[in-house]
């Protein structure tokens, strides 16, 4: 077998391969590991929480799952370290109206209508 490995050199017989992993399979292949009843279990834990801590790092499907299904019971809570995110966000798009700039979704429609701009009328009540 002809090719070169990840030193460089034409030798490929008895020496194993390096792969680049640009998409990072190999972590996600990491977390993956275990049974899938573990993960499973694990799953079931999370949806049943009565709270959901969102931080911005990640947002899983059993905590989508239990505000959509068991909103009643189920409280949402934004953490104190996203927070400041948050506000820098809202601080953008506030800045970002007030000063006539169109911002996708937010002063226009989206996807088919996005060339639909909406007309902002405040309301001294």
């Amino acid at each position: 077998m002809e090719g070169k490995n990840c030193n460089g050199s034409n030798k490929v017989k008895n020496q194993s391969f390096c792969v680049s992993d640009p998409l990072n399979w190999g972590v996600a292949a990491e977390a993956l590991k275990g049974s899938h009843l573990d993960e499973v279990k694990r799953m079931v834990a999370e949806y049943r929480k009565l709270v959901v801590r969102l931080g911005g790092e990640t947002l899983t499907i059993s905590q989508v799952a239990a505000i959509a299904r068991r909103a009643e019971e189920v409280s949402v809570e934004l953490s104190e370290a996203a927070r400041g995110g948050v506000k820098a966000s809202s601080d953008w798009v506030m800045n970002s109206m007030n000063n006539g700039t169109d911002s996708y979704g937010v002063t226009t429609g989206f996807g088919a209508i996005s060339f639909v701009r909406k007309i902002f009328v405040e309301e001294n009540t």
